[in-house]
């Protein structure tokens, strides 16, 4: 049965945007779209099954969005390139952590990942890359509106940090001990915060800008390299503020927000490029840009099945932010 119900879907996707084959074989009057083990799979049960169930509704979705972007945002030589050198780099990475054992570490973390092999790994950054493009589309034809939203839900500002590395939090070197101290004391004095973050930082990613993180909001995952306390801190401090001392991963940190300001943010943000935060904050922007084209549909179920899931998903969108006003 599970196997059935995997191939009607596939059978599926194929047939969304394509119409009806000029050579549709027919039983009863319903068209034919496969026979399995004997017994016809009927174009009208088929849609009617997918149409009917949550996971269904979601594939369908999912592959006519699939397709817009194929045809709207074609991969690029851009996109070839940087999809390339994603892949060497981990493929380099894995070799210099693990040795003889990295083609097997490697596989393990791409099965891990739902990822069959780097050809595969290669395609879903490839595709992520178009994905990006259509939601940058999106926020560079609405950038005001957008922009707006994001400023009211994500709280975004800027942050600069001092990390002070500890090896051992619970015995930290005299070393250690005396550098932190030190810049303890000349964060009371007259010094600005981006000289000692220049000058005392063992930070490698922010040292050299002066301390300076960027712009945070609460879409920004910084647990990952300093720790959850440091990510807490820093949507917490006003602008101004400077925070006491913060135990993170692999050291002691302090932070400073240097700005909330939506026009400072607003004019840092114009540029929108494929990083850019304005594209990850909204999880339903997706459908907000999808809403935007004009799709020929062939079949009444489809086209009302996939008005419902953006409507769905857009009144869950509208009800968080009134939840959030």
């Amino acid at each position: 049965m599970k196997q059935k119900k995997l191939m009607s879907l596939a059978l599926a996707s194929l047939l969304l945007l394509s119409g009806c084959s000029s050579k549709t074989v027919q039983e009863d009057g319903k068209d034919v779209v496969a026979s399995i083990d004997e017994s016809n799979l009927l174009a009208d049960d088929l849609y009617q099954d997918l149409a009917s169930s949550t996971q269904g509704k979601q594939a369908l979705f999912s592959y006519v969005l699939d397709q817009l972007i194929r045809q709207n945002f074609p991969a690029t030589d851009d996109m070839e390139e940087n999809a390339d050198e994603l892949v060497e780099n981990i493929e380099t990475n894995f070799q210099n952590q693990y040795g003889d054992s990295a083609e097997e570490e490697l596989q393990s973390a791409l099965e891990s990942a739902g990822v069959k092999n780097m050809a595969e790994y290669r395609d879903s950054l490839i595709q992520s890359l178009q994905y990006a493009e259509f939601l940058k589309k999106y926020v560079n034809d609405h950038f005001d509106e957008v922009f707006e939203d994001y400023y009211q839900q994500a709280t975004p500002r800027t942050i600069s940090l001092i990390k002070v590395s500890i090896s051992d939090s619970e015995n930290p070197t005299d070393q250690e001990s005396e550098k932190l101290k030190e810049v303890q004391s000349l964060l009371k004095t007259n010094k600005s915060f981006d000289e000692i973050a220049y000058d005392y930082s063992d930070d490698d990613n922010t040292k050299s800008a002066k301390g300076n993180l960027g712009i945070v909001d609460t879409s920004t995952d910084l647990s990952s390299t300093y720790g959850k306390e440091v990510q807490t801190m820093a949507l917490t401090l006003k602008e101004g503020e400077v925070s006491e001392m913060v135990q993170g991963s692999d050291g002691n940190y302090f932070l400073k927000c240097t700005s909330t300001s939506q026009e400072t943010i607003k004019k840092e943000l114009k540029t929108v490029d494929v990083d850019s935060p304005l594209l990850t904050y909204d999880d339903y922007m997706v459908y907000l840009a999808f809403q935007t084209y004009e799709i020929e549909y062939h079949d009444d179920t489809i086209k009302q099945t996939i008005q419902d899931i953006v409507d769905e998903n857009l009144k869950i969108r509208d009800d968080l932010r009134k939840e959030n006003a």
